[in-house]
């Protein structure tokens, strides 16, 4: 069983990257969330966290969940998704797709919000590395236990300029941890769309299942939140030892 659940996180976490709509762009992001700033060539450059301070970022990330809440009740992202989605994924519904393409998103954006550098390449295979940054941060916006760790196993040196973050043997030790593959199949009993129709409902009593459209300020605010805090946490802790050595 959970050889099938790590199968299903794999398959729909590479199903969906490849999809032009939920690939978050870091430079093009950047630009946005920072137009008119002074210190924009060096945000691009070094990560915002280079000029902001971790409380400062950790409210930028509140608009941004805001933004993606909206995006998430409207459904203006299901829009540009593939009309099949069920051949492209072979792992559930539409509204499953839905809900995990928003996440990316969402989480692909708070990543690069408090510095991280791009995550992946759009329309490519995604290495060990990569893979186990996004199922860090999906297993700590679904709130899995452990997903923390892979995350700041990736960010050590998060709050220094981007070119340091993870290189060498770092990267190579970071694929070893021994988290991955658990966190990988709580993701993908997560996904399963059983286990998803029961966490949308607890949520949003009223609905019976997962609709289309049907994801609510009740769900996405606390993943959002759950994410934005870790990161700010991770990024406190760097800064602070930057600031001591």
């Amino acid at each position: 069983m959970g050889k099938d659940k790590y199968q299903l996180a794999n398959r729909t976490v590479d199903a969906l990257i490849k999809l032009p709509i939920v690939h978050v762009d870091r430079k093009s992001f950047l630009k946005s969330q920072f137009k008119g700033s002074k210190e924009l060539s060096g945000i691009l450059k070094d990560g915002p966290q280079a000029y902001y301070s971790a409380d400062e970022l950790r409210e930028m990330a509140d608009k941004l969940i805001k933004e993606n809440v909206s995006k998430a009740t409207t459904g203006s992202i299901a829009a540009g998704l593939p009309s099949n989605p069920l051949f492209m994924m072979g792992t559930g519904t539409f509204d499953v797709m839905q809900y995990f393409s928003l996440a990316l998103r969402m989480a692909q954006q708070m990543a690069y919000l408090f510095g991280e550098d791009e995550l992946f390449t759009e329309g490519t295979h995604l290495n060990e590395a990569e893979r186990m940054r996004l199922f860090g941060l999906l297993g700590a916006m679904l709130g899995v236990s452990g997903a923390a760790s892979l995350i700041y196993v990736g960010s050590q040196k998060m709050a220094g300029p981007i070119g340091t973050k993870i290189a060498g043997k770092a990267a190579v030790e970071t694929l070893r941890h021994p988290m991955l593959k658990k966190i990988g199949i709580m993701v993908g009993h997560r996904i399963s769309h059983q286990t998803l129709g029961q966490t949308i409902t607890k949520s949003v009593p009223l609905v019976g299942g997962v609709t289309s459209g049907v994801i609510t300020y009740t769900t996405f605010k606390p993943m959002g939140a759950r994410l934005a805090d870790l990161l700010a946490d991770n990024l406190r802790l760097q800064q602070a030892n930057l600031s001591t050595n």
